[in-house]
């Protein structure tokens, strides 16, 4: 526990920081034909902007936001027939050399290939069975072969779908790894240092953080379940600690607390709780207060409220600033919305047709 003096030179250096280096975040708000309930950030039509696309679970559509320039958002298009889309994923499938969408397909039981023409125009191109009730979708070269592949974290089922990519688009059932119940949004990260990407998936209704070993070619191989909190929703991955191993980040909306995981030389360390109260929804890694390591941004869904976390550098996070945002933020993603160089914050809020971008002024 810090004595008083230790808290006193914590705030102040805090406070120093704020001052000379910190961040400084300019809210915007974006308004959408519907409340966005997950978003991506890409560049969508070609144009060297960051564009977002979001899923709106109460009109089953996707919104495409395209960047005008500057950080200014219009309405480019949607794509409406779909069934209650949880969540998408966003990458050149295709390899046509644009970025493409898959779409978390929950109400269907299905994820959808929505094709781009190259100018944001995004057409369905494919629909494939995974489990039931998908909430989550990801992308990333799970088999090193050169191109993307997906990871479907399936609710309701349990079970996270692994599904190969041919190079074109061409979607096949690799695996179907047994997990918690309450499936939430898988991360991928080379958690054991032997080059490929392993894979965590927390649990909502089970409480836990299963872990799974990816052998190099995507099979993957359960090799813990770790439990903490209560109705986690995401996790996120950075070495925290400045050990050259990735930790492991997880939020918990029941109990009010972000999870800190150590990764050793023996494996995961004890979860290192911090108390934050509301209901720590998403998370994204950033040096916020620039001293060269990184930091955590936390969405509360029931504060409506982006949050930072300071890192030490040794991987103990204090409280810092909060920004208000919109209603029921949901979730995050990053990018250079405004052209400055410096990385952005898009929240969508669930509770409001709105996104919001907190800006970070170069």
């Amino acid at each position: 526990m810090h004595s008083r003096g230790s808290v006193l030179l914590l705030a102040a250096a805090f406070l120093a920081s704020s001052t000379n280096t910190a961040v400084q975040w300019q809210r915007r708000d974006v308004t959408t034909p519907a409340p966005p309930y997950n978003l991506v950030a890409a560049d969508l039509d070609g144009d060297g902007d960051i564009d977002l696309a979001a899923v709106a679970r109460t009109t089953d559509q996707v919104m495409i936001m395209v960047n005008e320039g500057a950080g200014v958002f219009g309405l480019g298009s949607t794509v409406g027939g779909l069934s209650r889309p949880e969540a998408l994923a966003v990458g050149d499938f295709d390899a046509d050399g644009d970025a493409d969408l898959v779409v978390a397909n929950a109400g269907a039981d299905t994820v959808v290939l929505l094709s781009n023409d190259g100018a944001a125009g995004f057409r369905p191109a494919g629909e494939i069975s995974v489990g039931r009730s998908p909430h989550a979708v990801v992308a990333a070269d799970v088999d090193a072969d050169g191109d993307l592949d997906l990871l479907v974290a399936d609710f309701s089922a349990a079970t996270v779908t692994v599904l190969r990519n041919d190079g074109t688009a061409g979607f096949e059932l690799a695996q179907t790894l047994a997990a918690s119940p309450g499936t939430e949004r898988p991360l991928l990260v080379d958690i054991d240092r032997d080059g490929d990407l392993d894979l965590a998936t927390p649990s909502f209704s089970a409480a836990v953080l299963d872990i799974f070993a990816n052998d190099g070619d995507g099979h993957f191989t359960t090799i813990a379940a770790v439990p903490m909190g209560s109705r986690h929703h995401l996790a996120t991955a950075a070495d925290f600690d400045g050990d050259g191993r990735a930790d492991l980040v997880v939020t918990s909306a029941g109990s009010g607390d972000v999870f800190l995981l150590r990764n050793d030389e023996e494996g995961f360390a004890d979860p290192e709780s911090v108390p934050l109260g509301g209901m720590p929804w998403a998370a994204e890694t950033m040096d916020v207060d620039m001293d060269g390591d990184l930091d955590l941004l936390i969405a509360d869904y029931s504060g409506n409220r982006v949050i930072e976390l300071l890192n030490d550098a040794r991987g103990s996070f204090t409280a810092g600033r909060s920004f208000a945002v919109g209603i029921q933020p949901h979730q995050m993603a990053m990018g250079d919305f405004d052209g400055d160089g410096a990385i952005d914050l898009a929240t969508a809020n669930d509770g409001e047709p709105s996104i919001t971008l907190l800006l970070s002024g170069g």
